[in-house]
């Protein structure tokens, strides 16, 4: 028979042995929960999200040209000139502009229990990488919206590129934060003296 005062011991055992773990998990959660608690103010929306992805459809509307998709940008809308061969039109929402799953990404990389100093650099490694590959989704995006069907659109929008992007952030997120484990130390002050 167990007695009363051995289940708080192993309750506190299992505290202490997965301690990390469950750091980890408090500060992500509840860094998630801010940050999409701020995101949810329209001020924010308004002043924050809605330029940075007027800014990211400006960046995939000059992609778009270059590769030879000629179109306008206004605002958060791209669509093909009238004289262009394909014509299509795409509004880049706020689901669309990467910063939910960044979010995701660096809330895991603020949870992981190692200091700034080693974390920092590798963070924004991995968020300009997942920012680069979102813009691939935007302008792949238009290109396939102007080339093909409304299905094959639909397809690559809301099953492809959703999966990958969970994927790769993922897969960023673990390269990165273990770049950042591994690296070296700097040495302190004490190991400077022997």
């Amino acid at each position: 028979m167990i007695s009363q005062q051995e289940e708080p011991s192993k309750l506190v055992g299992f505290f202490r042995e997965y301690q990390p773990e469950i750091k980890f998990i408090i500060i992500f959660c509840f860094g998630l929960l801010l940050a999409f608690f701020t995101l949810s103010n329209k001020f924010i929306g308004e002043n924050a999200v809605k330029p940075l992805t007027a800014g990211q459809a400006y960046v995939a509307s000059n992609i778009l040209n270059l590769v030879g998709f000629p179109n306008r940008q206004n605002g958060i809308l791209v669509s093909s000139v009238p004289e262009a061969k394909y014509k299509f039109g795409m509004e880049v929402k706020n689901n669309c502009n990467g910063v939910f799953e960044s979010i995701v990404f660096l809330m895991a990389f603020v949870a992981i229990q190692i200091p700034w100093r080693r974390k920092f650099g590798w963070m924004m490694v991995g968020f300009t990488i997942f920012h680069v590959i979102n813009m691939m989704r935007l302008v792949s995006l238009f290109v396939i919206g102007s080339m093909y069907d409304k299905p094959t659109f639909d397809f690559f929008h809301e099953t492809f590129w959703n999966y990958t992007l969970v994927l790769l952030t993922l897969g960023i997120f673990i390269f990165c934060a273990h770049q950042a484990i591994k690296a070296p130390a700097t040495p302190s002050a004490a190991d400077a003296v022997t």
